[in-house]
């Protein structure tokens, strides 16, 4: 089975940016199942992997603009560190969850720590960078009831009935 844009695929990938910098931070490739379409990985990543099979491997190179985009400034904020429990040692790096008005998951990291507020940035951790991704094709088929339920991003994209990047 090829393939296509409402396949659940299970991958093997591993994302190396620069000389020294991978994800999975082992530097070992790692399996990931989701269901195409719904943003779960990078859109050029997607778009390479329509009409593959199981066993094809492929190395890509992707432009910030084909992986997770530019930084986008506008995503910095500085807010209240009363807005964080007093139990938290914040520090630099540390990423929060969060809600997003739809009640999505939103994930943030601390960029700094000042006196009285916190700068914090919304930017997916790897945006802005240029990315290369190998992957093996591990498993295409189509996707269950129990998967949409499951992985909750594709549930979530089909109710909504829009998807964006």
């Amino acid at each position: 089975m090829k393939i296509d844009k409402t396949s659940f695929v299970t991958i093997d990938y591993l994302i190396r940016m620069g000389e020294r910098e991978f994800y999975p931070p082992s530097g070992q490739p790692e399996e990931i199942s989701f269901c195409m379409g719904w943003g779960a990985m990078p859109p050029g990543l997607e778009e390479t992997m329509i009409g593959k099979e199981v066993n094809h491997q492929q190395v890509l190179l992707l432009s910030p603009e084909e992986a997770y985009g530019e930084i986008d400034r506008e995503l910095n904020m500085e807010v209240p560190r009363s807005d964080f429990t007093p139990d938290i040692e914040l520090r630099p790096g540390l990423v929060f969850e969060t809600e997003s008005e739809e009640g999505s998951p939103v994930y943030f990291l601390v960029q700094e720590v000042r006196p009285e507020t916190v700068v914090i940035d919304f930017n997916h951790p790897l945006a802005g960078k240029e990315l290369e991704i190998t992957f093996m094709v591990r498993q295409v088929r189509e996707a269950t009831k129990e998967d949409l339920e499951q992985y909750h991003s594709c549930f979530e994209g089909e109710e909504k009935g829009s998807h964006q990047h």
